[in-house]
């Protein structure tokens, strides 16, 4: 080997599991180096007995940034500590790690090599040999490591094969620029509140029963002035150390099977949800006995050519938190809240004051978001804290700025609350509500929709050989503003909302006020893992059992219309459509409890329970299931309708007998028929 193939003093990046751990330098190595060595494994230093007959060169620290000395001494302290070797394999040749002296500072550590038997030949065979020298093994190495071939090689790739065929210890694995988390953010470029709905289903797969949801000015230093911060916090069972990084990395194994009572699924969520709403975001969660400090900004990895994610765990020693050194070192640990404290508006106060919130031996994760989308001059979101008492009307919220209605086929209603309302989302996010959501401090009263129908009805089908349940029924609510159509919700959550289907699609006012709700977790489950739902949770991917589903809607939609609403008798009075059944929920046990037919549930307090009336029963007591509603369909006039009956005709029901239906008949005006061919237009939406 000739003085021209000597590169003294090279640098090698060190890296483990894909992930760097400091640049190094090697001192007097053998031969040209690759740039990067991947450790394969480490082992105990008693199970490798050939050390001391190898040759050995020095590799010493050449840190790039602080990160790179907190690493460099960390894997250093884990070789001496479990005095172990680390090994790297680099195409023919292995390299031993030594671990340092007990009295060591670090600064250097011994490297030994070997060289293993590789094949080569220039006769169209290959032939097995053991070169002493390492050099001719490393020519070109840097290359394979990035992915190129070199011509020997591709030349080589053509020629029959004697010896069995070794596959390459060095594999190409992708690393996550920073400019990612951006790309992740566009999953739910069209509707922002996918990105909230994300943190809801995560705060639900933990079981959490209380849920808060605000936006609230906060100082940054680094703004130099106060700047929104969205926080999302619950009281679920938290996670631990692994259970962050799994958060926080991107993607991982999918299930094999379809856990119905939980939502997450693809390894995308927190990261697609929490880089739409904002450029950086900081986890704070807590078990029983330990906690965890995550660090996931666009402005911490500005310029640089890898993601960085700081995350710092803690575990329970009797009434405090310590630093947790089995998962990370001192240094690193102290680095990484240095790093938080930096790029985000938390100190060492505001962090104290965020994990206070736990309380001893409480649990949940904390998510706050800053540096939000902006819209123009302005943020996509606004929001105010609402009064307190008083209607629902007057309770705060969080809307989209633009207003911009979602795009359904066959809308013309221009009243779509739950496309820019974050409290009206949430009212209906959920199929069987349990969960208790706070928005801008102030309860969301959820609305199980089923519940919350009159003249309803149920459908129960079989497609594909599954079974699917529909419950269809007419809203009041809906009817005056026009719209109608299916909720469709997967895992219990819902998925899409006012889907139109059958004649819907094609006449505006065909099947107004008709909502139908369906859960379609089963259909949708396609096996070995696979759903039928894209990975925003917003929509449903175009396969067959989705198509079959919506022909078999469009069927029922329609057959109930022109079943129910064929004819119409007009009523005088001022009572309105009443769902068939009132309902309310206990604040305990969140238990949907059935009262008596025209109970007003607006006289209850804010929070219910059980006990209380007008139920007066336990929280031990079951749900009581529904049989279909009976109720007798009338309309009514105002003052304005006197003039003109054909201009404003709102539908309402109030439960009347037969005796007091054939008076109304007698009284009415004319009888209102063939509805379903569309009403005059829509009615005005009461005060």
């Amino acid at each position: 080997m000739g003085e021209a193939n000597l590169a003294p003093d090279p640098y090698v990046l060190l890296m483990k599991d894909h992930k760097p751990i400091c640049r190094t330098q090697c001192l007097n190595p053998p031969a040209e180096l690759p740039k990067c060595w991947s450790l394969s494994d480490i082992v105990p230093r008693a199970s490798v007995h050939i050390l001391g007959d190898l040759p050995s060169f020095i590799l010493s620290p050449a840190p790039e940034s602080s990160r790179d000395r907190f690493e460099w001494g960390r894997f250093l302290t884990y070789l001496q500590k479990k005095d172990s070797v680390g090994i790297a394999k680099v195409k023919s040749c292995q390299f031993y790690i030594l671990p340092p002296d007990k009295d060591s500072n670090f600064s250097h550590v011994q490297v030994v090599y070997r060289v293993e038997k590789t094949c080569s030949g220039n006769d169209g065979q290959e032939h097995c040999e053991d070169n002493g020298s390492p050099s001719d093994r490393f020519q070109g190495s840097n290359e394979d490591h990035h992915g190129g071939n070199t011509a020997t090689e591709t030349r080589r790739r053509h020629q029959p094969v004697a010896a069995k065929q070794v596959p390459p210890s060095e594999k190409n694995y992708a690393q996550a620029h920073p400019s990612y988390l951006e790309t992740l953010g566009q999953v739910h470029y069209a509707w922002i509140f996918g990105a909230i709905a994300e943190l809801v289903d995560n705060s639900r797969d933990a079981e959490a029963t209380r849920l808060d949801i605000s936006i609230e000015e906060i100082y940054s230093k680094r703004a130099g002035k106060e700047i929104p911060m969205l926080s999302v916090i619950d009281d679920g069972h938290g996670m631990i150390h692994q259970e962050v990084e799994k958060m926080v990395c991107f993607g991982h194994k999918k299930p094999e099977a379809d856990d119905p009572d939980r939502i997450g699924r693809f390894g995308v969520g927190f990261k697609t949800g929490a880089m739409r709403l904002g450029r950086d975001a900081l986890v704070i969660t807590q078990t029983n006995d330990s906690r965890s400090i995550a660090f996931l900004s666009q402005s911490l990895n500005e310029g640089k050519d890898n993601l960085e994610i700081p995350i710092v765990s803690y575990r329970r020693k009797g009434q405090f938190m310590e630093v947790d050194t089995s998962v990370q070192s001192e240094a690193l640990a102290k680095y990484n809240l240095k790093v938080v404290k930096e790029f985000s508006p938390f100190d060492k106060y505001l962090i104290g004051a965020k994990a206070g919130l736990f309380r001893e031996n409480r649990t949940g994760t904390q998510i706050f978001i800053w540096n939000l989308d902006e819209w123009g001059s302005q943020y996509c979101l606004e929001w105010d804290r609402g009064l307190t008492g008083g209607s629902s009307f007057h309770k705060g919220d969080i809307l989209i700025r633009s207003r911009r209605l979602r795009s359904r086929p066959g809308q013309i209603s221009k009243t779509v609350f739950l496309d820019y309302s974050l409290r009206s989302y949430l009212e209906v996010i959920f199929l069987v509500p349990r969960i208790r959501i706070y928005l801008q401090g102030s309860l969301v009263k959820s609305r199980p929709l089923a519940k919350y129908l009159n003249q309803t009805s149920e459908a129960t089908g079989n497609i594909m050989g599954k079974r699917v349940h529909l419950t269809l029924g007419r809203s009041q609510l809906e009817f005056e503003q026009a719209n109608c159509g299916i909720f469709l919700y997967w895992h219990g959550r819902l998925i899409e909302a006012y889907k139109r289907v059958g004649g819907m699609i094609h006449n505006g006012d065909w099947g107004r006020g008709v909502i139908g709700v369906i859960d379609v977790t089963d259909l949708m489950n396609e096996g070995n893992g696979r759903v039928g739902v894209h990975n925003a949770k917003q929509s449903f991917l175009d396969c067959e059992p989705y198509a079959r589903l919506e022909a078999w809607l469009g069927a029922k939609a329609d057959e109930y219309w022109t079943t129910n609403f064929e004819t119409l008798k007009l009523k005088k009075g001022g009572s309105l459509y009443k769902p068939d059944h009132e309902w309310v929920q206990c604040d305990k046990c969140r238990k949907w409890r059935m009262l008596s037919s025209g109970f007003d549930v607006k006289t209850l307090p804010e929070e219910w329970f059980c006990y209380m009336g007008p139920f007066n029963g336990s929280c031990e007591i079951p749900e009581r299931k529904v049989d279909r509603g009976v109720i007798t369909v009338s309309a009514k006039q105002t003052r304005q309708d006197i003039k003109d009956v054909d201009d404003d005709v709102m539908i309402s029901s109030d439960g009347i007998s037969d005796e007091d239906s054939n008076q109304t008949e007698r009284d009415g005006k004319r009888d209102l028929k063939r509805l379903r061919k569309g009403l005059p237009r829509a009615c005005k939406k009461g005060p």
